[in-house]
């Protein structure tokens, strides 16, 4: 773009020379400028013309000129950000703002929301953090797990509403009486995003890639083997029955990129373009399955950091429609180190819950309350007696707003009794990378629940590796062998999952703290607003009307 090319040249004058008039040389601004003489000669014309500076050269060889910068590069900037912007074009808008996307946010908000561009419905939602990687693994966050259920498709998937797995690759599946064989009968003229046509050996590979990966083969490692018994139909062997597999495969950390170029996905939307500021998707041709009504989702980078996480404004305008709600199965929790004295965890899991209910009981977006499941409560634990605080306890804690404040707050709550608290914050990398959480005293962090809660609860036990620092990790496999041996029918997996939990929370082993309350306002142009289990917009049902009805 040559304008933004000569407000950038403009730029490196006017931090040079200042906005006072300087005597200089036609070689010196070619320096500043970083071109030729010759070029400088032509800029310095078509600025002065511009009315951006003024240029007086004296007659004569080797004499110095005076230069006066006139305006702001602000001044220069703003009407191109928004012809930008207007355009779609977030990056060039981006980089007129010197790469800082808080130099966008006052003039970002009336081009979000659903938007007609080129005759093509587009939905642009703003985000407060760079999205990560798009490859399904354990540790991605919330809007990064959404967004992969999004880009790729798996063997199974959960549908907004449906407490049971819905066909996605495999257009239905079958069990055999003993629980240790399953049949999945595969989708035929299926493609990749990039044209490719999806073979049943893409998806076998994709499966044992999966398998094979410590990121995400934790609840799968019940299987013996993988193959192909007849064309378009995988058969899943097991040591363990297992009723719930279809379940377990409908995890987003089951989704199957495509096995040579893990970019490239099956599912409705395809990654068009993926920085760290702004992330493109876009409808694909090839999805096998109902199309979407949405063309693209754009994601914007504001720089600013959400007051509320939980709470996504898509939009906003003059006659905005009622926000859509949800409260989350997922919740923030406290685990104490097995280790610790029995009174000393007592003391810190009361300390911790008093302090929760004074931090976040008048929050809207935050819901305190104990029930995890319905039925399931969280029963009062005993009194604790009174206790020595150690000098020094470590704290390992995962990296959201909410928790920090919680974990800042004990800090100050300990302090004056003597025991420093040492904290160390983690992101879901960080919180997944071996022997992380061992050596803490407490753990801060949150279950994500996905597609049926009573099951992403389970997963998330089996999942989750704080559990080997409150049961020890002999206990932790011990429990999850339980769980296993529970799954052999839905019948006796539902039966025996209340009673299981009912007893770790009523030995302090977990203490929940906290649910989300999902919130997404949005423009009335924003049609069909439904909400996932995680508390996002489901892309494939929204839609806008046509554009003369904006």
């Amino acid at each position: 773009m040559r304008q933004l090319q000569k407000i950038r040249q403009y730029q490196r004058l006017s931090v040079h020379y200042g906005f006072t008039p300087k005597l200089t040389t036609l070689a010196e601004v070619a320096e500043v400028a970083l071109c030729s003489e010759r070029h400088a000669r032509t800029l310095l014309r078509q600025l002065a013309e511009s009315g951006w500076l003024s240029w007086k050269a004296q007659p004569g060889r080797g004499h110095r000129a005076t230069l006066h910068c006139l305006v702001t590069t602000s001044e220069l900037s703003a009407p191109l950000m928004h012809a930008c912007l207007e355009k779609g074009d977030y990056q060039s808008a981006l980089q007129l703002a010197d790469g800082d996307p808080a130099s966008l946010h006052h003039i970002i908000t009336p081009f979000l929301g659903g938007k007609w561009l080129k005759h093509q419905p587009t939905l642009r939602i703003p985000w407060y953090r760079p999205l990560t990687s798009l490859h399904p693994a354990l540790h991605r966050r919330r809007a990064e797990q959404h967004i992969i259920c999004a880009v790729h498709a798996g063997l199974t998937r959960y549908e907004p509403g449906q407490a049971q797995p819905v066909a996605d690759l495999a257009h239905h599946w079958a069990c055999s009486d003993d629980g240790l064989r399953w049949h999945f009968y595969l989708r035929s003229g299926t493609h990749w995003h990039n044209g490719q046509p999806l073979s049943d050996d893409d998806i076998l590979s994709a499966v044992q890639q999966l398998l094979s990966d410590p990121a995400r083969n934790s609840g799968l490692l019940h299987i013996d083997a993988v193959t192909l018994v007849a064309p378009w139909c995988l058969a899943v062997y097991l040591h363990a029955p297992d009723a719930l597999l279809a379940h377990r495969l409908a995890h987003p950390v089951c989704r199957l990129p495509h096995p040579r170029q893990p970019e490239v996905g099956a599912g409705p939307f395809a990654i068009a373009r993926h920085h760290s500021h702004f992330l493109r998707l876009e409808r694909q041709p090839w999805y096998f399955a109902t199309h979407p009504l949405l063309h693209a989702i754009e994601f914007w980078r504001t720089g600013t950091v959400a007051d509320k996480p939980a709470w996504i404004t898509v939009g906003k305008g003059s006659a905005p429609q009622d926000a859509v709600t949800s409260t989350s199965s997922g919740f923030a929790w406290l685990m104490v180190n097995a280790k610790l004295p029995e009174a000393l965890a007592a003391y810190l899991r009361q300390t911790v819950l008093t302090l929760n209910q004074q931090c976040f009981g008048r929050r809207e977006d935050l819901q305190i309350h104990t029930e995890i499941l319905p039925g399931l409560q969280v029963s009062a634990l005993p009194a604790p007696a009174d206790s020595d605080l150690p000098p020094r306890l470590k704290l390992v804690c995962y990296n959201t707003p909410e928790l920090r404040e919680l974990a800042e707050t004990l800090r100050l709550q300990l302090q004056p009794q003597g025991c420093e608290l040492h904290t160390e914050w983690k992101d879901r990398d960080g919180w997944y990378a071996p022997d992380t959480l061992a050596d803490a005293d407490l753990l801060l962090g949150d279950h994500l629940a996905t597609g049926m809660a009573e099951f992403a609860l389970a997963e998330w036990f089996i999942y989750e590796p704080a559990w080997a620092t409150a049961l020890g990790e002999a206990g932790w496999e011990a429990a999850k062998q339980q769980l296993m041996q529970n799954s052999d029918s839905e019948a006796h997996f539902h039966a025996h999952l209340t009673p299981f939990f009912q007893r770790l929370l009523a030995e302090g082993r977990c203490t929940p703290l906290f649910h989300y309350r999902y919130r997404i306002n949005a423009l009335e142009n924003v049609q069909d607003m439904v909400l996932t289990a995680g508390g996002w917009l489901d892309f494939t049902r929204a839609w806008l009307p046509p554009a003369a009805e904006l």
